[in-house]
């Protein structure tokens, strides 16, 4: 159990980080486009933000789930 929440923990924290500088590199970026949903748009965001954002949320989902398949020998 200590074993997973450790392993939890480093995945959050470096999704964390992730962002965390995903943000401070793509303020000066000029190039903006926004996402198309079903109904409606969102507001304008650099290409590699969203990119980026896309591949944090990758990470922590495939850290969650490499986590949660750990079994407990007993």
């Amino acid at each position: 159990m200590f074993f997973k929440l450790k392993l939890l923990t480093f995945n959050i924290a470096s999704a964390i980080l992730l962002i965390f500088f995903l943000c401070l590199g793509s303020q000066n970026l000029s190039k903006k486009h926004s996402l198309n949903f079903l109904t409606t748009k969102t507001v304008a965001l650099p290409i590699g933000f969203l990119v980026g954002t896309s591949f944090t949320l990758g990470v922590i989902s495939g850290g969650l789930t490499s986590v949660l398949m750990i079994r407990k020998n007993d």
